[in-house]
């Protein structure tokens, strides 16, 4: 079966025909250039969904199942995974538009982050109460981290496509793409998203710990940094939500970029911490912005 080098390459040969794409002015070869590019990612992601169904498979015949996830690289390669299949459905959409510059180099960073962190980590027996609710923690984490990723990436698009209209590069320029109407409203649906999928990770972690301890800490580091994480998306939502009947795109834009920039301090902060690390009779952390005492 692959291994992660394998897409890893695979994705890194589609980022490089998508520059070439976006540098040339012909017609036809930009036109033979998109087609090659479009074969080459679903080449990597199939390749990327088998990677995911052996490590599947490996969990079933273990009596895992999806418990599978319990290292930081697991959790890289499903969101590098859940990020590719946004920017297929995207790239099939709007075929002509360069958005595989911004996606792309985040879902190489997931596919680097995978191989670069240990594959093993020790993990502490659990119910199977707290391993549902856990699932349900790590994924609702997760989607909402995703989320955040692609608004950042439409934020980005936004300022360079609006710095092209602002210097009348709209013609001279073959770098193509989508209008900042649709930018903006990437971004503010990908806030809104963030924001009701770690609200419900605050939730389901609470359940979680309290399943398991038959408490909830509230004061601890993990809860204190997701609940503050949920309350800055919310502030986020409501300022772009004001901003729009304003037709400021570029707040909209700034918030994604500066909520990318605060979930990965906290993603840092949870990786390279103490409380991040292993613990022989505890429950080992399982998602981004997750930890035992996360909500």
């Amino acid at each position: 079966m692959p291994n992660a080098s394998c897409f890893l390459i695979a994705y890194l040969l589609v980022l490089v025909l998508e520059a070439l794409r976006s540098a040339t002015s012909r017609e036809s070869l930009r036109e033979w250039l998109t087609r090659l590019s479009l074969g080459m990612f679903l080449v990597a992601w199939l390749t990327h969904t088998l990677y995911l169904a052996d490590v599947v498979a490996a969990g079933i015949a273990q009596e895992q199942g999806l418990r599978y996830l319990k290292t930081w690289a697991d959790w890289s390669i499903v969101a590098a995974w859940t990020m590719a299949l946004a920017y297929c459905v995207m790239l099939w959409r709007r075929s002509d538009k360069q958005i595989g510059l911004f996606l792309l180099p985040l879902i190489l960073l997931l596919v680097v982050l995978a191989v670069v962190f240990p594959s093993e980590s020790p993990m502490g027996r659990s119910t199977s109460t707290v391993s549902f609710w856990r699932m349900v923690h790590s994924m609702a984490m997760l989607i909402g981290t995703i989320l955040v990723a692609l608004g950042f990436a439409s934020a980005v698009m936004y300022f360079v496509h609006a710095w092209k209209l602002k210097h009348s590069l709209a013609r001279r320029w073959t770098f193509r793409l989508p209008s900042l109407e649709y930018l903006q409203q990437m971004g503010r649906k990908c806030i809104l998203g963030s924001a009701a999928s770690i609200g419900f990770g605050v939730i389901s972690g609470a359940i979680m710990n309290f399943t398991r301890d038959g408490f909830v800490a509230w004061t601890d580091r993990g809860i204190l940094m997701t609940t503050g994480l949920f309350a800055w998306l919310c502030i986020a939502a409501v300022a772009q939500k004001i901003s729009s009947h304003r037709g400021k795109g570029e707040w909209t834009a700034g918030l994604n970029i500066l909520s990318f920039i605060i979930v990965v301090a906290a993603v840092a902060a949870v990786v390279t911490a103490p409380h991040g690390a292993s613990k022989p009779q505890q429950d080992a952390p399982e998602a981004p912005i997750s930890s035992r005492g996360d909500a």
